[in-house]
C-alpha cells in the first residue's frame, strides 16, 4: 500500500536521498533508480533521476534489513503526490523513456516525465525493400554454406549463404547457375555486396 512523505535530501550527484513519512519512522532510503511518473535531472552535467527536497511524494516501501545511510526503510517506487501510481510493465520488453519538459529551473534542474513503453504498442517496422537483380553463381562451397553471385548490379561480387536460398532443408547452387535475388550495399568477408532470398532461374 502506497504512502505520502516528503522528501528530506536528495545527493543528485550520487542518485540517492531521503524521505520521510509518519508511515516509515527511521526515514526511508530511495535511489534514482526506483523514481517514477516525474523526476528532476541536471540534463547538461548528468543523467541521473533526482528529486527535489521538499517534494511531496507517494512511495511503496519495505523495512531495511539493516540502516542504509541512516534509514530504517526502503523506498521501492515513488511518485509525485497526486499523480496517478506507475504503471507496470506488461510485457518482457516493456521500458520506459525519459523526456525533459520545460528548460531547467532556477536550481539547474529539468523536469523529467516518463513514457512507458511496450512493444504491444510499437508497430513492426517493414523491412526494407532491396533491389532485385539477375546473374550467376560464380563460387560455391556446399561444405561452408556459401559462396560469390556475379551481376551487373554487383560488381565484385555479392556474397551468399545458404539459407538465403529459397527452399527447405539443405540448399545449393552450382557455379554457373542462373539466380535472380535481392542484394544489399552491405559487404560481408571482402565482397562489397551481399545477397538475400536467392531464387533459381
Amino acid at each position: 500500500m502506497p504512502t505520502h512523505g516528503i522528501v528530506q535530501i536528495w545527493h543528485q550527484e550520487l542518485g540517492w536521498g531521503v524521505i520521510e513519512s509518519d508511515a516509515t519512522p527511521g526515514d526511508s532510503y530511495v535511489t534514482a533508480t526506483s523514481l517514477r511518473v516525474e523526476a528532476v535531472a541536471d540534463v547538461a552535467a548528468s543523467p541521473l533521476l533526482g528529486l527535489r527536497p521538499g517534494t511531496e511524494v507517494e512511495f511503496e516501501w519495505s523495512a531495511a534489513d539493516s540502516p542504509i545511510n541512516g534509514c530504517d526503510h526502503v523506498a521501492h517506487l515513488v511518485w509525485p503526490a497526486g499523480a496517478n501510481p506507475p504503471e507496470r510493465p506488461r510485457g518482457p520488453s516493456s521500458a520506459s523513456v525519459w523526456n525533459s519538459v520545460g528548460d531547467p529551473g532556477p536550481d539547474g534542474l529539468t523536469t523529467m516525465r516518463e513514457v512507458v513503453v511496450d512493444e504491444a504498442d510499437v508497430s513492426p517496422t517493414e523491412a526494407p525493400v532491396l533491389p532485385t537483380t539477375v546473374g550467376t553463381v560464380c563460387i560455391w562451397h556446399d561444405e561452408e554454406g556459401w559462396g560469390v553471385l556475379d551481376s551487373d548490379a554487383t560488381p565484385g561480387g555479392a556474397w551468399a549463404h545458404f539459407s538465403e536460398v529459397a527452399g527447405t532443408g539443405f540448399r545449393s547452387l552450382t557455379p554457373g547457375q542462373v539466380v535472380e535475388f535481392d542484394y544489399e550495399d552491405h559487404g560481408q568477408d571482402g565482397y562489397d555486396f551481399r545477397a538475400n532470398n536467392i531464387r533459381g532461374q
